[in-house]
């Protein structure tokens, strides 16, 4: 599985070169110390990464013509977190001895969940400094125009909280090759131009790629059906498994079911279907909580998984998102004097993800012939999901996604053209079918059943 995702952040106004600080005294938590590995300490912070998620998904709504949404909770927190060190100086001038947290940094700390986390630059580059020891990779880049006067004090801090190397912005060309390497050429082209006003880009760019601990076979992977709705499919490349150890949680008063598909590494794909008649992927998204799941969750077991294998790609502009979070002041008149002496507004927020789920994983079975049971349990993700790819240790989730449509540019079939199948009901089969590279399916999710 590959996920991958850049945001990228544009802040407006020119000016001259790098200024001296004699105005601005250090960042707050300069005394926090050496980085914090502590569990306690990194849930704190991914609870806060997780929370922000959630926001975040509930603003982007899904649609005809976007009928899923993939962001990274870690990537979003991390360049409001680098803006939010535009705020953390109390300013010290002559006719204004002493101005405290001004209100731009209120509204972005307070999004990013901060206000219970003692430290939290410090707190958050700590977890980005253990999430390098997974299979997640974060590059950021601070882009400045040559003649912008920016403080010496905002660049040493982004590069030592956030490791954002400053660069000049010479071309679009140049960003859009440094979008394309940090992404391992999986997004091109990020940037069609950049306008003459823009003076300061801050980007970062996460990708992971992992390897499931129980592998799919790409031999079994054939055509099956994803249900859209209770009048419309698709046909998917399904991965199956007749034997595959999986942690499957039914949660009635969630009205959902929870399963999770581990890697290799400390992460999880975390998977969360509707129970039928309990509502759709939007309405559980105020209602999760990852640390509650986990702790819910039982010990694995064996049985008969299908799982859609697909590619999406997701651009969004996040303007309208964060405005419905109460960051709209960002886009009009902020107070980012941490920055720079220039009064400066943030221009754009662009995010762009992509995700590639496959059989790709650890060692491979050689199997070409399945035999399935019905004594076995059996989860089937044939229908619309929400998911998370979720850091072990911190339970920060890294991704999150809400998945109606694994096959877009495929145009929907209705339902009453698969003869003999019931959206609300089991499809007929033996007590043990055997076939030749061949599982067969057992219609809508809501036939899954734990044993």
């Amino acid at each position: 599985m590959t996920l991958y995702l850049p945001v990228l952040l544009l802040l407006c106004l020119c000016r001259l070169g790098l200024t001296d600080e004699t105005s601005m005294v250090a960042p707050e938590d300069h005394s926090c110390g050496e980085p914090v590995f502590r569990q306690e300490a990194l849930r704190s912070v991914g609870g806060a990464v997780e929370r922000l998620g959630w926001q975040l998904l509930n603003s982007l709504q899904t649609g005809p013509e976007q009928p899923n949404v993939i962001l990274s909770p870690l990537s979003v927190a991390l360049a409001l977190a680098q803006l939010a060190l535009g705020e953390a100086r109390v300013c010290v001038r002559m006719y204004n001895v002493k101005r405290a947290h001004n209100e731009t940094q209120k509204l972005l700390l307070s999004s990013l969940h901060a206000h219970t986390i003692p430290c939290y630059h410090h707190t958050l580059g700590s977890l980005l400094q253990h999430l390098t020891n997974t299979s997640l990779q974060v590059a950021t880049r601070m882009y400045l125009r040559p003649e912008f006067e920016v403080y010496q004090s905002f660049v040493a801090e982004s590069l030592h909280r956030y490791r954002s190397e400053p660069a000049p912005l010479i071309s679009v060309e140049e960003v859009n090759q440094w979008v394309e390497d940090a992404t391992k050429g999986h997004i091109t082209n990020f940037l069609p131009s950049i306008p003459h006003d823009i003076v300061l880009m801050l980007i970062n760019a996460v990708h992971f790629k992992g390897e499931w601990e129980a592998r799919f076979d790409p031999q079994l992977t054939q055509k099956d059906v994803f249900y859209l709705d209770n009048k419309n499919f698709v046909h998917v490349d399904m991965m199956r498994s007749a034997k595959y150890p999986l942690s499957l949680l039914e949660d009635g008063e969630l009205g959902a079911q929870v399963a999770r598909f581990p890697f290799k590494g400390n992460t999880s794909f975390l998977v969360v279907m509707p129970l039928p008649g309990r509502g759709n992927v939007s309405s559980l998204v105020t209602k999760l909580n990852i640390s509650d799941l986990y702790r819910r969750l039982p010990q694995e077991s064996t049985m008969q998984v299908q799982l859609p294998k697909f590619t999406l790609q997701y651009r969004q502009e996040l303007q309208e998102a964060l405005t419905s979070m109460g960051l709209g002041s960002l886009f009009s008149g902020p107070d980012l004097s941490g920055i720079s002496a220039v009064p400066l507004q943030v221009s754009s927020v662009r995010h762009a993800c992509g995700v590639e789920l496959s059989e790709e994983g650890a060692d491979a079975s050689a199997a070409t012939s399945v035999t399935m049971m019905r004594s076995i349990p059996i989860f089937f993700v044939n229908s619309p999901f929400l998911f998370a790819l979720v850091d072990h240790a911190s339970l920060a989730p890294l991704f999150l996604g809400t998945v109606t449509n694994p096959a877009p540019d495929t145009s929907p079939m209705r339902i009453n053209s698969l003869l003999g199948d019931d959206p609300h009901g089991n499809r007929t089969q033996s007590d043990s079918t055997n076939s030749n590279n061949d599982v067969q399916s057992d219609g809508p999710h809501n036939s899954n059943n734990v044993q």
